[in-house]
């Protein structure tokens, strides 16, 4: 997480939204520092927060939840840059690397890197998928968009009364991901992605081709609803983020 206290704003670094470029641009050209841990949740900085950082401006990266799957596949499938399988990225031990990470890393070690396999084992099954970082959707006053970066980072700055110093500098591309991430989705799965994913790309604001077909299900929308009741609940009224979640479950799988 980034924090500038001269310009009273956070940047929360929600995974595979161009936050890698973000922070490194914020931490070497507007004299921000670095708090917490990689894509630490909101909540977590408020929890340690002093009334005057509560009122600070927040900031998020966005993506198309679609091209965020593409593209955490491509890094699951090349082990990028060796994080997936390096104890010195573990969250344990204070990388970004959770345990679930690991786990889908081996079944796609073991999958040959089907994507197909990948999407209906940890996106198509469990219900409709929500995310931890829309939990506080209200909370967000920017949203950087990856799709533009440059000009929605450069809006950003301009909000605060910055400008921007020059175009964001490439940092962790993602090697052997598909561009037109939209093609990777198997049209006999799309309209399972539609009715388990539908809500989530609506709240990001994103859309579906229409040609994936008709209306994301009712259902589908008021499961969405609920569960993400149940998550601003947990953050909001008890406090709870998603390392407690982590800690937990390998509480449960020692025990």
């Amino acid at each position: 997480m980034i924090v500038s206290r001269e310009h009273r704003f956070v940047f929360v670094e929600a995974p595979f939204t161009g936050s890698t470029a973000i922070s490194k641009e914020l931490l070497e050209q507007y004299g921000c520092e670095e708090v917490l841990h990689k894509h630490a949740h909101l909540r977590e900085f408020l929890n340690v927060a002093t009334p005057e950082e509560r009122e600070y401006k927040v900031a998020i990266g966005v993506r198309h939840p679609l091209d965020q799957i593409v593209s955490f596949h491509a890094k699951l499938k090349t082990n990028h840059k060796g994080a997936f399988d390096d104890p010195a990225r573990f969250e344990e031990n204070g990388g970004w690397v959770s345990a679930a990470n690991r786990e889908q890393f081996e079944f796609v070690k073991g999958s040959d890197g089907d994507f197909s396999a990948y999407l209906e084992r940890y996106f198509l099954s469990g219900g409709v998928r929500v995310s931890q970082y829309l939990w506080g959707r209200s909370a967000y006053d920017h949203l950087i968009r990856f799709e533009r970066i440059d000009e929605s980072f450069a809006e950003f700055l301009g909000a605060l009364g910055l400008e921007a110093k020059r175009a964001l500098p490439v940092a962790n591309p993602t090697a052997g991901r598909e561009r037109d991430f939209f093609s990777a989705y198997p049209e006999e799965l799309r309209g399972r992605v539609r009715a388990f994913l539908g809500p989530l790309i609506e709240d990001w604001g994103y859309e579906l081709p229409a040609s994936w077909g008709s209306e994301v299900p009712l259902s589908s929308r008021i499961s969405y609803r609920f569960k993400n009741f149940a998550g601003r609940v947990a953050t909001q009224v008890f406090h709870l983020t998603p390392r407690h979640y982590t800690r937990t479950r390998a509480k449960l799988s020692q025990g």
